[in-house]
């Protein structure tokens, strides 16, 4: 049977990477969409015929009367209140990340996703890129041994365009900058690659720098360091980078795992060194329905199997752990430029 749901924003993050994937989904049926703008409920009415348009989640929930679930692609401020008034509703949460950025909003979101026996389940959609699968698949397998370290570098050379203008460097309406935007992916591919069988610990030590181009604005560069009891790790955000790429390197006790962009490294104790090669890499583009797409069954499972429910959950609450351990940590208030000088 399939599920009954509604698309909640039909922004750029909607129109390219979640449309696809539902139409190429036989689970999955978009009755409804929500959006304020009127051009864009029209757009809506196109990609969906046969599906209503309403202009508020409000309305779309006192209008709907059989849905499953709610999809929420809409600007990260609206996330965690969006997802509450649906779960009051008794309705399955699918929401871009952030899925929020307050931990008392992230425990009411738990403790009522648990009481009505819902899901709630952020896209984490980096994890089911081909090149972080098969690096997840050779972690599972035990290929390096023991995860000790890990490192994630993300290297951009400005933020993301939007249409809500440059919300991004706006920390009031981001919750952060790079950290938030970038860092969130990153954050749950960390947990994955430390903790491959899940049981995810929480940091000993956090120690940040963040460089915010104005005292009061967003961060557009981020290093942050992490020491948990049995490994340490490191993140590398920038805005301000001459050139796109993502690399990453995970070290164990008996190996070492690359990512190069495009590419798989594997050195392993006494054996040969594999290269494993992607037609695409991983800093080209940024919708990715395909990602998307191989991500929907974990959302179905997590549904259709209580078993399997809040797996996706606790790994957005190791997230936000993280994101609100490294602004936590005092930063200076000037940027290092000036520090320096």
């Amino acid at each position: 049977m399939r599920l009954r749901g509604a698309l909640i924003g039909f922004g750029q993050v909607a129109q390219n990477a979640h449309v696809p994937a539902f139409h190429s989904s036989e689970d999955v049926e978009i009755v409804a969409v929500a959006d304020t703008a009127p051009a864009l409920r029209a757009q809506a009415a196109q990609a969906f015929p046969g599906a209503k348009t309403y202009a508020s989640l409000k309305d779309l929930l006192a209008g709907e009367k059989r849905l499953d679930f709610v999809d929420l692609a809409t600007p990260p401020w609206l996330h965690g209140a969006q997802a509450l008034e649906a779960l009051e509703q008794d309705l399955h949460v699918l929401c871009e990340k952030p899925l929020t950025l307050d931990v008392s909003q992230l425990r009411q979101l738990a403790q009522s996703a648990a009481r009505r026996e819902k899901t709630v389940f952020t896209v984490h959609n980096w994890a089911y890129a081909p090149i972080w699968a098969k690096a997840q698949e050779l972690l599972a397998q035990g290929a390096i041994g023991e995860p000790r370290h890990a490192e994630l570098h993300v290297l951009r050379t400005k933020p993301a365009p939007g249409q809500q203008g440059d919300w991004r460097m706006d920390r009031r309406l981001a919750g952060g900058g790079i950290l938030v935007d970038h860092g969130w992916h990153n954050l749950y591919l960390l947990r994955r690659c430390l903790f491959p069988a899940g049981a995810a610990q929480s940091p000993l030590l956090t120690s940040a720098v963040l460089h915010r181009p104005m005292p009061t604005g967003a961060e557009d560069e981020a290093t942050v360091f992490f020491q948990f009891s049995q490994a340490t790790a490191l993140v590398r955000l920038s805005w301000r980078a001459s050139s796109r790429s993502n690399t990453a390197l995970i070290q164990g006790s008996t190996g070492t795992l690359e990512l190069r962009d495009d590419r798989i490294l594997l050195s392993s104790v006494g054996k040969p060194e594999q290269t494993f090669s992607f037609p695409q890499k991983l800093s080209a583009g940024s919708a990715h329905p395909e990602w998307f797409s191989a991500m929907l069954p974990d959302f179905l499972a997590e549904i259709r199997d209580h078993r399997q429910r809040g797996r996706n959950l606790a790994e957005a609450g190791f997230v936000l752990d993280l994101i609100t351990r490294a602004y936590a940590v005092p930063t200076p208030a000037q940027p290092l430029e000036q520090m320096a000088a």
